[in-house]
């Protein structure tokens, strides 16, 4: 092996063990699903616009489907088959508020959605108002409660929700709720740094363990002000292992997130 090559895979070493010592240590993560939500948060009234379109091929799109694509593969390995698992189908994760009912599985008849495809935006309103809105992947389980829209990936191991945050007079108690809402949930909890979105939203991530089924997890979640101080909360929460098999989904959800004034804009 050449000196120039001994360097090179020695910087990659290097690399490699500085990205995963901020992960597990702190620094704000830019990569995987936790990353998706650090750059993706929010999307706003353009592009709810352009990600809610049905029929329109983005570029966002292909890369979900090609990301889909490379997690079927993956899920066909002996390591992804011997590997613990969560199914947050059978236990709901909700941290932002009450627990959704357990999701139903799709008859065997009727025929699963393209991974692409998207289902109709969901909007949460307060006082007859459109307060925060987001459109799932039309394969994932959604769940819609009074205050928060829920969804769960097909294999029950990508989970998401929407919520707005009453009782949270601004985006630091907003945070604040959201971690006793994590603890509900989640054991072993290792935060990465606090970050600021360029639209304003304050995101926390993470690594923990599912209390439920034991298996690690990682999670992002960002709290906003909606306007007229009405503070609303995305959260989600992804096996480890199947992480990066999921950022581009996440990164597509969080760009349909629309809050108060984009609403307003889109009239």
């Amino acid at each position: 092996m050449s000196k120039f090559r001994i360097l090179g895979v020695a910087a990659l070493a290097l690399l490699t063990l500085a990205r995963d010592s901020t992960a597990q240590r702190g620094g704000a993560v830019r990569t995987g699903a936790r990353g998706a939500v650090v750059g993706g948060l929010v999307g706003g009234e353009s592009g709810a616009a352009t990600g809610a379109k049905i029929g329109v091929v983005t570029g966002a799109a292909r890369s979900v489907g090609q990301e889909a694509q490379a997690r079927a593969q993956y899920q066909a390995t002996a390591a992804y088959q011997s590997a613990p698992r969560s199914d947050f189908n059978q236990a709901p994760p909700a941290v932002l508020g009450d627990a959704p009912s357990a999701a139903t599985a799709p008859s065997a008849a009727t025929a699963a959605p393209a991974a692409t495809a998207l289902s109709p935006e969901a909007v949460l309103q307060k006082n007859g108002k459109p307060v925060v809105g987001v459109t799932l992947p039309a394969d994932w389980k959604p769940t819609t409660g009074a205050n928060h829209v829920s969804g769960v990936s097909a294999d029950g191991q990508a989970f998401a929700m929407i919520a707005i945050l009453d009782g949270a007079a601004d985006k630091q108690a907003g945070i604040a709720k959201v971690k006793q809402g994590l603890l509900r949930y989640l054991q072993d909890v290792k935060y990465d740094d606090q970050t600021e979105t360029k639209r304003g939203a304050t995101v926390v991530t993470g690594t923990a363990k599912g209390k439920k089924a034991g298996v690690d997890v990682v999670f992002a979640v960002g709290v906003m002000d909606a306007g007229a101080g009405q503070i609303v909360g995305a959260a989600f929460i992804v096996d480890s292992k199947i992480e990066d098999y999921y950022k581009e989904t996440i990164r597509q959800i969080c760009q349909t997130v629309r809050v108060g004034d984009d609403f307003a804009a889109k009239k």
